[in-house]
């Protein structure tokens, strides 16, 4: 049997053989058995029985691909003609969950999916605390900061925390008066330089009396007030204000407190220190410029002295403002059923305070929603606009139906710094438009009338144009609207693609996107109507944005690009036949490296468990001789050609490296190296003249571990 690195691959048959070999992300000693298990099998006649013991991936004979179905989805299953025996292959990708700290999925070729250990990211460093990062997709090794202040722990280098325990000592902290302890690292307590708390209690509150800005310092504060919106132990803190409002009619305070970091919350009332006097609560929230944001709007307060707490988990300043206005109501506009009217063309400022989660939507509505009307007396596009007018937080919009009260009944959505909803010729009906936000803040809305206008072609799944394989295509999404209810990027513009598949065909959505915009990039089934019609589906902020599937049966598919600014973005659709992955077991230095098959291929490997022997010029500087370990693959063109590597999956900070042979390792092209530390991995789309290259599979700043490489070849 001739030697391949199909032969490499993990793991076992399903319905035609029942051996097994480790995951692909196993360990090197388990593909060296394999490798030796190949060489004393190369003497035995194909077709044997010697075969499938020796190769697991070979089960019982056939005669054509309809006899190897072994029911299990996450199989490659072919008949193989060389040996007229079935070949069943799992692919681990086809059980991924897009969740990457859970860890990879695996194919257990008897029982279908299984889940994969949760990835490893201990660093066996005592004086790291080390975290899977979820949002980045990748692990951290932070400083070793038990108590979470700021300052390591003294007996690691950097560190100075003399009590990594207590959050309120440490070496970059006060030393607070009279308390007998060394708050300050410094060792000694209560010296000279001690600092008392101000604002700490109910007999030194900041005064308040009008309109201003004004500041208060958590760094040396006690807990000594609680609030049902503010936390309790650890390392939360409060002082207080006290709101001076003199006499005439009642006026609301509106108060808005910002910090850098950590939690916050404020609070009203109308005794200090009295919780069962509590006028009002309010936590905090990610503000959208950063750090955290709480608003308290205190109505209808009389004359009178209202204490005010600021908590914080973090000793820091906190920025106030008060603005002492007219007495109001909360808005009565909560409900479609108590909307409000808004006038087309003419700015409404929607305050985001105090207001219930009414209406169900598809977007993010952290801080309730207001709910506002308009009525077409003749079909029209409608687009409705809204910005924050104070950058606290991001606008999330919802246009609605007539009926406006269910999940069902929401048009479109969208949660963004500068919402641009569309949608095309409603007809005659009374429309709605709930407001929220993911922070208290202002917003500004505006509903934009104007004449129907005539779908385009690419528009919809329903008779879309078509894509052709391998070959770019620019999309204009100006004039689109939100069709596509793919689950992929809610509240983003769609334009839909067919894609003809005439074999089994492993497929590569490739979408470049605008600066500053997010995209979303599907292959999906007819009726592409729902998240059940998905085969495929990445969303990103970073271009190129990218999505892989593997073995789709022959059929037409619907490509669905999404841009949540309308921008122009280019799409291509890669494909290549079908093929199982494969497995790369050693390949430590380009001697050993595997060959890309002239048609491409799906690779997976470890780098764990190689040597570190060739540097990459996109590698961060300083790094020692070898950079990290790595693995190198092979690729001989004959003719010019678009080779586009895609390692999204791969679980470490990947490094991805093209060389120009035929010396080994080969001169370094230019734009050729790409460095993967972040959550979609290393990435290439280069064009080759004919030649040999080393891809050399590195990592990033010492990293290593497990990978996977897409490779597509297609001509240029």
């Amino acid at each position: 049997m001739p030697r391949h690195v199909t032969g490499l691959l993990a793991v076992t048959v399903g319905a035609c053989g029942n051996s097994s070999v480790p995951s692909p992300f196993g360990s090197r000693d388990a593909g060296a058995d394999v490798v030796a298990q190949m060489d004393a099998a190369d003497a035995a006649p194909p077709g044997t029985d010697a075969d499938a013991a020796i190769d697991p991936t070979l089960g019982g004979p056939c005669i054509d691909d309809e006899q190897c179905d072994d029911g299990i989805d996450c199989t490659f299953d072919r008949c193989d003609e060389a040996f007229a025996r079935c070949r069943v292959v799992p692919d681990d990708t086809l059980c991924f969950d897009e969740v990457f700290c859970n860890g990879l999925e695996i194919c257990n070729p008897m029982l279908g999916c299984r889940p994969g250990g949760p990835v490893p990211c201990s660093d066996e460093n005592t004086c790291t605390i080390d975290a899977c990062v979820e949002a980045d997709k990748t692990c951290s090794h932070g400083p070793r900061d038990v108590d979470g202040d700021g300052d390591a722990d003294w007996n690691c280098n950097g560190g100075g925390d003399c009590n990594d325990t207590n959050p309120s000592v440490s070496s970059t902290g006060v030393e607070v008066c009279n308390n007998a302890v060394d708050d300050d690292c410094d060792g000694t307590t209560d010296e000279s330089d001690c600092q008392a708390p101000e604002h700490d209690t109910c007999l030194d509150p900041l005064e308040i009396s009008g309109d201003g800005l004004f500041q208060l310092d958590t760094l040396a504060a006690k807990q000594d007030l609680a609030a049902t919106c503010a936390g309790t132990g650890g390392n939360w803190r409060d002082v207080v204000a006290a709101l001076l409002v003199s006499g005439g009619s009642p006026i609301d305070v509106d108060i808005v407190a910002t910090t850098s970091s950590g939690n916050l919350a404020l609070a009203g009332a109308t005794l200090c220190g009295d919780a069962a006097t509590e006028i009002g609560c309010a936590s905090g929230f990610a503000r959208a410029t950063g750090g955290r944001v709480s608003r308290l709007r205190l109505r209808q307060l009389s004359a009178a002295n209202y204490p005010l707490y600021v908590f914080t988990d973090v000793g820091q300043t906190v920025g106030l403002s008060a603005d002492f206005r007219p007495a109001s109501s909360k808005p009565s506009n909560e409900t479609c059923g108590s909307a409000k009217a808004i006038t087309p063309g003419v700015q409404e400022v929607v305050e985001l305070i105090d207001a219930d989660a009414d209406v169900p939507s598809e977007c993010t509505d952290l801080v309730g929603d207001l709910v506002y009307q308009f009525t077409l007396t003749a079909p029209q596009d409608v687009e409705v606009f809204a910005t924050s007018l104070d950058g606290n937080g991001l606008p999330s919009i919802s246009l609605r139906t007539p009926a406006c009260a269910d999940s069902g009944d929401e048009i479109t959505c969208q949660t963004s710094n500068a919402v641009g909803l569309f949608a095309r010729a409603l007809p005659p009906a009374t429309y709605f438009v709930a407001v929220s936000a993911t922070a208290p803040t202002n917003v500004g809305v505006v509903v934009e009338l104007s004449p129907p206008t005539v779908a385009p072609p690419d528009e919809t799944c329903d008779g879309s144009p078509p894509i052709v394989p391998n070959t770019s295509i620019v999309v204009t999404l100006d004039g689109h609207a939100d069709n596509a209810s793919l689950g992929c990027r809610v509240g983003a513009r769609d334009a839909a693609y067919e894609l003809v598949l005439t074999e089994r065909t492993d497929v590569l959505l490739v979408q470049s996107l605008s600066d500053g915009d997010t995209g979303a990039i599907s292959l999906a089934t007819l009726p592409c109507a729902s998240e059940d019609d998905v085969l495929t589906c990445g969303t990103s902020s970073r271009s190129p944005n990218r999505a892989a599937v593997h073995d789709v049966a022959p059929g037409s598919y619907r490509v669905v690009a999404e841009s949540l600014r309308a921008s122009p973005v280019t799409v291509t659709a890669l494909t290549r036949p079908a093929g199982p992955p494969l497995f790369v077991a050693f390949a430590d230095t380009c001697t050993e490296a595997i060959d890309i098959p002239l048609e491409g291929g799906f690779f997976q490997g470890n780098t764990a468990n190689s040597s570190a022997d060739y540097d990459a010029g996109c590698d961060l500087g300083g790094q020692p001789a070898g950079g990290a370990r790595d693995q190198m693959l092979r690729l001989s063109l004959t003719e010019q050609k678009r080779v586009v590597f895609d390692m999204k999956g791969s679980v470490y900070n990947t490094l991805l490296n093209v060389r120009a042979g035929p010396s080994c390792p080969g001169d370094e092209l230019v734009q050729s190296c790409a460095a993967g530390f972040v959550p979609d991995k290393s990435y290439l789309d280069v064009t080759l003249d004919p030649g040999e290259y080393f891809v050399q599979i590195d990592g990033y700043q010492g990293d290593s571990g497990p990978w996977q490489l897409e490779v597509f070849i297609t001509d240029p």
